[in-house]
C-alpha cells in the first residue's frame, strides 16, 4: 500500500470515528433532556423502555467510535515508521481513553435518569 492510500485510510477512518462519537454525544443529550423534561413523568415501564434503548443506540455509537480507533492505529503506526518525525495521533490511549470515556457517560445518564425520576420535584 502506497503512502497516500495509507493517509487517505488513516483520515477516513478517524473521520468515521469522529462521526460515530459524534452519533454517542447526539444521543447522550438526547437521552438527557428528556430525563430532565419528562424523566419524573414517565411510568417505570416508560423509563425502562427509554433506558434500555438508549443504552443499546450509545453502546452502538460507542462500540463503532471504538472500532474505528483501533482500525485507525496500526494505520497511523505503519506511517509513523515511514515518517518517524510526524506524529499521527491516534495511539492506543486515545482507544482505552474513549471506552472509558463512554462507558462511564452512559452510566452518569442513567444515573441522572434515576435520580431525576426518583427526585420529590419531578
Amino acid at each position: 500500500m502506497t503512502e497516500y492510500e495509507l493517509e487517505d485510510l488513516l483520515t477516513s477512518t478517524s473521520l468515521a470515528a469522529v462521526e460515530s462519537f459524534g452519533m454517542y454525544v447526539s444521543i447522550t443529550t438526547a437521552f438527557l433532556i428528556a430525563s430532565y423534561l419528562a424523566g419524573g413523568k414517565l411510568s417505570n415501564l416508560q423509563t425502562a423502555t427509554v433506558s434500555i434503548l438508549y443504552v443499546v443506540a450509545s453502546a452502538v455509537a460507542a462500540w463503532a467510535t471504538v472500532g474505528y480507533c483501533s482500525r485507525a492505529i496500526p494505520i497511523a503506526n505503519a506511517l509513523e515508521v515511514i515518517h518517524p518525525e510526524r506524529f499521527y495521533g491516534m495511539q492506543p490511549l486515545v482507544l482505552v481513553t474513549l471506552s472509558v470515556l463512554q462507558t462511564l457517560g452512559i452510566i452518569a445518564s442513567l444515573k441522572f435518569m434515576w435520580d431525576t425520576k426518583h427526585s420529590e420535584t419531578g
